[in-house]
């Protein structure tokens, strides 16, 4: 499934950026990105290995968006995050007992002038299961660009936390029904209301895509280790992330978006 997954989305980021960019998939600046993190650039990815006291080896594989690393909206918050996700991939590694990794992928949505770069990591650091995160980030990259937060695609006044999961909600369905482990449909923790903004499940809402025609919600964006509160007559559950990704067509909230954003 995540192999699938993964491989995907490579196809898709290496489109997505030539199609945006009109430009190879990194440009000049990866290169120089990546080895001032002390990385090696193999061409696509940025790599390094560390080696632990306990001769374990943490292989780390970083994909760098080179054409917007130096943008100068995009490029603040995506080379701090990108950094930071270097960094303590480094750290853990250093105290690894098995070999392990931590990859990043990512895929490149347009919708008008508004541009989503959603990262991919998955990782293993101990024990049989890999781990899956999601870290989304949207701006409007006309003149004067800036981030967008959900609260900005949405019409003045519209609680987007509070309308998504309404309006949302058969699509969210949909997506609980076949998310990962095997359940039936309705079953627990899979159902609507575990997954709304305020429950851990759901991530708030903070991995999100814009895409031509669809918001995607990844939830959660970070692994979770069990719902909150606490469900005691019932099996706890871990939830990795982006386990349920709810793909809800703008037409589904055009009442709530802003017109450049799918909105009527």
């Amino acid at each position: 499934m995540w192999a699938t997954r993964l491989a995907t989305g490579m196809l898709a980021a290496a489109l997505a950026v030539a199609t945006v960019s009109g430009a190879p998939v990194a440009g000049a600046s990866a290169p120089s990105f990546c080895g001032g993190l002390g990385g090696n650039w193999d061409g696509r990815y940025c790599t390094t290995e560390v080696h632990s006291e306990r001769l374990a080896t943490r292989y780390i594989r970083m994909a760098v968006p080179g054409d917007l690393v130096d943008h100068p909206v995009a490029g603040p918050p995506i080379r701090d995050y990108l950094s930071k996700l270097f960094g303590n991939w480094r750290t853990k590694g250093v105290s690894m007992v098995v070999d392990s990794w931590g990859n990043e992928n990512y895929e490149i949505f347009q919708h008008g002038n508004a541009l989503t770069t959603v990262f991919h990591e998955d990782y293993h650091a101990e024990g049989p299961y890999i781990n899956n995160a999601y870290r989304t980030f949207t701006f409007n990259m006309g003149s004067g660009g800036r981030q967008l937060q959900l609260a900005d695609i949405t019409k003045p006044g519209v609680d987007p936390l509070a309308m998504i999961p309404q309006l949302g909600e058969p699509y969210i369905v949909e997506a609980l029904d076949r998310a990962f482990w095997e359940h039936r449909p309705g079953d627990y923790p899979f159902v609507a209301e575990r997954f709304t903004p305020d429950k851990v499940f759901s991530g708030g809402y903070r991995a999100w895509a814009l895409t031509p025609d669809e918001l995607i919600l990844y939830m959660p964006d970070y692994p979770v280790g069990h719902d909150s509160p606490i469900q005691y007559n019932q099996m706890q559950w871990n939830m990795d992330g982006g386990n349920v990704q709810a793909h809800i067509p703008l037409s589904a909230l055009s009442s709530i978006l802003r017109p450049e954003y799918g909105g009527s």
